[in-house]
């Protein structure tokens, strides 16, 4: 995949199994290159930066995981 994981882009997750992937995605907030070749990137946001920069302030417990739910009410992909 030619995609590097480069701030904000998006990309599916996945269990261990590199054909584990589903309809669960992220998005990188800052640069993750390590990602590369292991997780497949597929596009970047390009509006709404400032969503993504709210999302990453989050406070988090186990296993990064968010205290308070993080909801994406709508989302557009071209």
């Amino acid at each position: 995949n030619p995609i590097a994981h480069t701030r904000v882009t998006i990309s599916m997750a996945r269990a261990q199994d590199f054909n584990s992937a589903g309809s669960q995605f992220f998005i990188t907030h800052g640069d993750a290159h390590f990602l590369d070749g292991q997780y497949a990137a597929f596009g970047k946001v390009i509006k709404g930066l400032e969503v993504v920069d709210a999302i990453a302030q989050t406070k988090t417990g186990f296993q990064d995981k968010p205290i308070e739910k993080v909801i994406i009410k709508t989302i557009k992909v071209e």
